[in-house]
């Protein structure tokens, strides 16, 4: 019996100190000093200067900075993604984050984002998501403070990047017009890419969230197989997914930090994506990262029971 219960306290002690070490990074965020913010364009200004035509790039999102579980869970990511370049191959030029930037969009939020962008080695070039304007103020936004255009375009080597604001679940007739100019500028290159925070087309069947039934979604995916998009990147959906049509990829890439509610077979696990880029060929991986010890044991532990027990009962 004694024995038993100086295992009982060992393990106690263990988990304690594990929970304990996996907070620190956390709160050596949150005591952080807030850094000047940099905006889209001058991260891409970062890029121009590139030469040749292999190279890589980071894809996340839905960070959702603000919310101590998304931020922890983030910083793991962040961590990770910092030592892409450990081996030194292909060199990596930036990182893309597919929108939901903040939590509820407030001063505080984009606080905290700002803090996690300082710790990522490359620029940090972000689309605006539904969340990222809750807290509108007086005719502008603290994502245009923060980040800056909502839409544009910029170049990487070989490749032509669109950057499209349809946070709102639409695109208007002017977005329409300016999208198809800005692809008919990309034809010149090798590869197009296009960023959104919503996709065109609900990456998991079982969900409420319908895209395809709008009708900009359609009309968007004929525009992107007319000019050639490589792939189309997005997030707000929480998983993984990978969907091909018309001759173009779409990758839903949600698992940027905030709590992952789908199941773990199905995409529903925190990751980000490596794309590369070598001359006329595109490949990517998907990075899946486990979350910090604490989380696991207060979230993502009973999300996967829950997920194993409805399937053995139903």
């Amino acid at each position: 019996m004694k024995l038993s219960k100086a295992y009982i306290n060992i393990a106690i002690i263990v988990i304690s100190v594990g929970i304990i070490y996996s907070l620190v990074p956390t709160i050596m965020l949150y005591v952080k000093k807030i850094p000047a913010p940099y905006l889209n364009t001058q991260a891409a200004e970062k890029l121009n200067g590139n030469k040749g035509d292999g190279f890589e790039f980071i894809v996340l999102g839905d960070t959702h900075s603000g919310l101590i579980f998304n931020d922890s869970a983030t910083l793991k990511l962040v961590r990770q993604m910092n030592i892409e370049d450990r081996f030194r191959k292909l060199p990596v030029d930036f990182v893309l984050n597919l929108g939901d930037v903040t939590f509820r969009g407030s001063k505080r939020d984009y606080a905290t984002y700002n803090k996690i962008r300082s710790l990522i080695k490359w620029p940090v070039i972000s689309a605006i998501g539904n969340h990222d304007d809750d807290d509108d103020k007086s005719g502008t936004t603290y994502f245009e403070e923060n980040v800056g255009e909502k839409e544009f375009s910029f170049i990487d080597r070989n490749c032509f990047f669109l950057v499209i604001d349809n946070s709102t679940g639409d695109l208007s007739e002017k977005q329409f017009e300016w999208l198809e100019r800005e692809l008919i500028a990309s034809k010149p290159y090798a590869h197009r890419f296009v960023a959104a925070h919503k996709s065109p087309v609900s990456p998991y069947q079982q969900s409420w969230y319908r895209p395809e039934l709008s009708p900009w979604s359609y009309r968007f995916m004929k525009l992107c197989e007319k000019y050639n998009v490589d792939i189309v990147f997005s997030g707000h959906e929480h998983l993984f997914s990978e969907k091909s049509f018309g001759g173009v990829k779409y990758i839903v890439s949600g698992g940027g930090g905030n709590l992952i509610h789908f199941p773990d077979p199905d995409g529903g696990y925190l990751h980000y994506l490596v794309v590369r880029v070598i001359g006329d060929y595109v490949d990517y991986e998907v990075r899946k990262i486990s979350p910090p010890f604490w989380e696991l044991l207060t979230y993502y532990l009973w999300k996967d029971a829950f997920y194993f027990i409805k399937s053995v009962l139903f």
